[in-house]
């Protein structure tokens, strides 16, 4: 007579028990880490490519803007979509041209007569992903405080005379800015120049350009790297300087002349 095998000396339902349950952690686990890295790495795609969207929108504006100063347009008007970033006019900038001062201590303009500037008020868009800046002409793309020119500057250096061309955009009406998921259009529209071409334009030798901007660091590489001579970049103050002079073929060109073309923009959110 064969005597039935008793439950103690059988252990495989034990370890299939054990197997299923480690196999069934395994998935879940496996499930639950793919799930949070794979959505959070999706949603920073999402957000990266969202942000160049709007870098896209902003070289449309720009080149809209630029057809405002060229053609005298009186009007032009840009789409962006902002997917939950807003857009707002920012920190006011000045840009100044005159002459470099010999002096130790003193402002780069020696001749308080012969220096001319212009404030202007850059558009800004800010998202979680990044901020993108149009500022007098150029695109910047700034990401934890570090800002890249993605254009190149509109300042034109010849042997004799170098031009500073100076979109100077404003706020207009009481919107000064608009977020959320929507399309904003960002309407510019040409405004009276007050000042004449003769009032923008200094003389002499050692011409300069200041830039006072939140930016300045990105104007800073821009400038070094479009070959601006004696470029100088002060954080504390966010300022960059540089010579109105530019190495051409192994050239330096010196001009002895400045102008600061204005095209003024008055900016509204519709």
């Amino acid at each position: 007579m064969i005597e039935p095998r008793r439950l103690w000396a059988d252990n495989r339902g034990v370890s299939e028990t054990l197997g299923y349950i480690l196999v069934f952690s395994i998935v879940i686990t496996t499930i639950t880490t793919a799930t949070a890295f794979g959505f959070s790495g999706l949603e920073d795609r999402q957000a990266a490519e969202e942000v160049r969207n709007v870098e896209r929108a902003f070289d449309v504006l720009a080149d809209n803007f630029g057809d405002i100063g060229r053609y005298e347009d009186p009007s032009r008007a840009t789409e962006i979509r902002l997917a939950s970033g807003t857009i707002a006019v920012g920190d006011p900038v000045t840009i100044t041209i005159g002459q470099n001062s010999t002096t130790p201590g003193e402002a780069f303009v020696d001749d308080p007569n012969n220096v001319t500037n212009v404030t202007l008020q850059p558009l800004v868009f800010r998202s979680d992903g990044g901020d993108v800046v149009y500022e007098s002409g150029v695109v910047f793309r700034v990401d934890d405080g570090r800002s890249i020119a993605r254009s190149s500057l509109p300042f034109v250096v010849g042997e004799e005379q170098a031009l500073v061309p100076t979109a100077a955009t404003t706020q207009r009406g009481s919107i000064t800015g608009v977020g959320g998921e929507r399309t904003v259009l960002v309407v510019g529209e040409l405004r009276p120049n007050t000042r004449t071409l003769h009032n923008r334009t200094v003389a002499g030798d050692d011409l300069r350009v200041r830039i006072e901007s939140s930016r300045a660091d990105g104007w800073d590489r821009r400038l070094r790297k479009e070959g601006y001579q004696n470029v100088s970049y002060d954080a504390a103050t966010n300022t960059v300087t540089a010579d109105l002079a530019v190495d051409h073929d192994g050239t330096v060109r010196h001009p002895e002349q400045a102008r600061l073309p204005v095209t003024n923009i008055a900016v509204r959110f519709d």
